[in-house]
C-alpha cells in the first residue's frame, strides 16, 4: 500500500473532506476484490487437484503504530484494519481466497477451490496452508511497506509436506503512481487497489511455479514461471508496471 495514501487520507480527513462511512472504511470503492493473473498459454496442467484452507494470522498484534502526523514511522497493519477512505482490511482469509482464485485462474491444475475446513476435503491430492506473516502499510516515503506470505502443500495420502515456500515483496512509494488524482480519494483507492492486486499477483506467481516445479513441472518452461528473486516481481512479457495497472484499472 502506497504510503502517499496515507497521507492524503490523513489530509482529507482533517480538513473534514471524507463522509464517516469513507472513515470508517467502508464505502463503496473501498472494498478490495482481487483478480487474478490471466491463464498461461500453452503451459501443462497437472492432473492433481488442489483445496487452499483459511491461511493463519502470523502478523504482529497492532492495527496501528505511530501517528499520521508523523508519517514516516507510521505503519498500519492491513491484516487487522483498514486505511479510512482507501482500502477495508485485508484478512489472512481473504489472502487464501484470493491464492485459490489465482490458482484457478492460472489453468495449470485439474481444479482448485478454497474450502473453510479440513472436513471439507473430497478427493484433492493436496492442500494449502499458509501464514500471512506481513501486510504492513509503511508511512513517509523512507520505509517499503511489507507483504510475506508462508505456505506449505500437504500429500493427502499420507499427511506429509510436499512443498513449502515464503514469498515476500518490499514496496517503495512512487508519487507518479497517483499522477492525475489530485484530490480525488476515489481515484487514489482505484490506484491503491491495483498496485496491491499487481503486487499480489506477482507472489501468487511466484509460489504457484514454485509449487508446479515442486511436484514435478520443470523449471524454466511456459507456464509462467517467475524467475525473478523474492522480494521483487516482473509484469507479464513487456508490459511495463505502469501499463499493467492501468489495464488492470480498466478492468474494474
Amino acid at each position: 500500500m502506497k504510503r502517499l495514501l496515507i497521507a492524503a487520507a490523513a489530509l482529507a480527513l482533517l480538513a473534514g473532506c471524507v463522509s464517516n462511512r469513507n472513515l470508517a472504511g467502508k464505502a463503496s470503492g473501498t472494498t478490495f476484490v482481487y483478480k487474478p493473473n490471466a491463464p498461461a498459454g500453452g503451459g501443462q496442467k497437472l492432473p492433481v487437484k488442489v483445496a487452499v484452507l483459511p491461511f493463519k494470522d502470523g502478523t504482529e498484534d497492532f492495527t496501528k503504530r505511530g501517528s499520521v502526523f508523523d508519517a514516516e514511522n507510521l505503519k498500519i497493519n492491513l491484516a487487522k484494519t483498514g486505511i479510512a477512505g482507501i482500502i477495508t482490511a485485508l484478512p489472512p482469509e481473504l489472502w487464501a481466497k484470493a491464492l485459490a482464485d489465482d490458482m484457478a485462474a492460472s489453468g495449470a491444475f485439474r481444479t482448485v477451490r478454497f474450502i473453510y475446513s479440513p472436513s471439507e476435503l473430497a478427493d484433492e491430492d493436496f492442500y494449502i496452508e499458509g501464514t500471512l506473516e506481513k501486510a504492513y502499510a509503511a508511512g513517509g516515503w523512507t520505509r517499503p511497506s511489507e507483504y510475506a506470505l508462508g505456505l506449505r502443500a500437504v500429500r493427502r495420502s499420507d499427511n506429509n509436506p510436499a512443498w513449502e515456500k515464503k514469498v515476500t515483496r518490499e514496496l517503495m512509494s512512487r508519487k507518479s503512481d497517483f499522477d492525475g488524482c489530485g484530490a480525488s480519494m476515489q481515484c487514489m483507492a482505484d490506484r491503491s487497489h491495483a498496485v496491491l492486486n499487481l503486487t499480489m499477483q506477482g507472489m501468487f506467481t511466484e509460489a504457484r511455479t514454485d509449487l508446479m516445479a515442486a511436484l514435478g513441472y520443470p523449471s524454466g518452461d511456459s507456464a509462467g514461471r517467475d524467475a525473478v528473486g523474492e522480494g521483487t516481481s516482473t509484469p507479464r512479457d513487456t508490459e511495463s508496471t505502469e501499463q499493467t495497472i492501468e489495464r488492470i484499472l480498466k478492468e474494474k
